[in-house]
């Protein structure tokens, strides 16, 4: 119901007694309610699809923690192993020295 039409419904008016005037405050309050609960309903539907999504959000965030707390892990193994193929060049260049090898190569 649109404005115009609930005012033609319940015009206000002077009650000859508190019976009249109760019967026609439950007769506005329960039109009001009964038009109020779509409303209601679908207020509480979207507040429970939101909760759904928030639920669906925070996991989804300890999954992105969980990559990177993984992604941690394989730099750490990448340095590791970088470390051992550093050691090993840095070793064998000390072992041939650039001098070296051109004096071994013309004998």
């Amino acid at each position: 119901m649109n404005e115009k039409e609930i005012r033609a419904m319940f015009q206000p008016k002077v009650c000859n007694s508190q019976v009249e005037f109760d019967n026609f405050m439950h007769s506005v309050n329960n039109l009001q309610s009964i038009e109020n609960h779509p409303y209601l309903d679908r207020l509480r539907e979207i507040n429970k699809q939101r909760e759904l999504i928030q639920i669906q959000i925070e996991g989804l965030k300890q999954q992105q923690k969980a990559l990177k707390v993984e992604a941690i892990d394989i730099e750490q193994k990448q340095k590791d192993i970088n470390r051992v193929y550093h050691a090993i060049k840095h070793e064998l260049i000390e072992l041939n020295p650039k001098g070296l090898k051109n004096e071994t190569a013309t004998e």
